[in-house]
């Protein structure tokens, strides 16, 4: 049977490469790679070489590049920071830049404006590859970012606290993210958690903060009383970022803070 009104499967949104890595307290690197822009109807191509043969035959230009990209915090512009100057305790994306004419090869820097970057000149294109956090000294707090595809896992070398760092709430209660994760886009979270129960057995529960669940989503056990328990706890998050998660505990002294959370880089894109 022949098909009357055939389909076209539009284009998909897509990054291979562009890994983000900590160097120093002042740079990070992005590797190699693709992505699209932010609109999805072109590419963008980040230290590899030029296409002179798609050039000449009319298609999307091809960046030309000579591999990973370093960028410096203290530099502005192209492989630097947008505009203005590092601040402290605050979340920058990081954004794969384009020329959409190949007069400039494709680069990286990043923003404050988790939405879209100043670009420099010459640039006219970009797509947010992934978010960094400033310390309390305006330098680069150690991560690494781990994954493939759109989907891509921040880790931090030492976990971001949340707002309950001494909880003892019976019932659900709601924990603020606000300090750990940069965006409300509800999102998969890795916690870093400690509790002291009161009796053996007892547990500390998380939910998504708007979950009706009475099981909970994620539980860590104290076997012993009085004898403090640590361990790592994967949950959803809910928006906004103040009720990211709820908890309750059978205990006391609950700290609560985030080691990771998924990234998914198309589902705040830049406009």
């Amino acid at each position: 049977m022949a098909i009357s009104t055939p389909i076209t499967n539009s284009r998909q949104y897509y990054i291979n490469g562009l890994k983000l890595a900590y160097l120093t307290a002042t740079t990070m690197t992005v590797t190699a790679g693709r992505c699209s822009n932010s609109s999805n109807v072109n590419d963008i191509s980040v230290g590899l070489p030029l296409n002179v043969a798609a050039t000449q035959t009319g298609e999307l230009p091809v960046d030309a590049g000579t591999g990973t990209v370093t960028i410096n915090t203290a530099a502005h512009g192209v492989a630097g920071l947008d505009i203005g100057a590092m601040a402290n305790d605050t979340f920058y994306a990081v954004y794969a830049i384009g020329d959409s004419y190949g007069n400039n090869p494709g680069s990286a820097c990043i923003s404050a404006n988790l939405v879209a970057p100043l670009l420099p000149a010459g640039y006219d294109m970009s797509f947010r590859i992934g978010f960094i956090k400033s310390n309390g000294s305006a330098e680069i707090l150690p991560f690494r970012q781990d994954g493939c595809g759109l989907d891509r896992w921040m880790w931090y070398d030492a976990p971001i606290a949340s707002d309950i760092t001494a909880g003892s709430s019976a019932t659900y209660a709601p924990v603020s993210l606000v300090a750990s994760l940069p965006v409300a886009t509800p999102t998969m979270v890795i916690i870093y958690a400690a509790f002291t129960p009161t009796a053996g057995d007892d547990t500390l529960v998380l939910v998504p903060g708007t979950s009706t669940s009475t099981l909970g989503y994620a539980t860590l056990s104290g076997s012993v009383a009085a004898v403090a328990v640590t361990g790592n706890l994967i949950v959803p998050t809910d928006a906004p970022l103040t009720d990211a998660i709820d908890y309750k505990v059978t205990g006391s002294a609950v700290a609560i803070s985030v080691s990771a959370y998924l990234d998914q880089l198309a589902v705040s894109i830049a406009a």
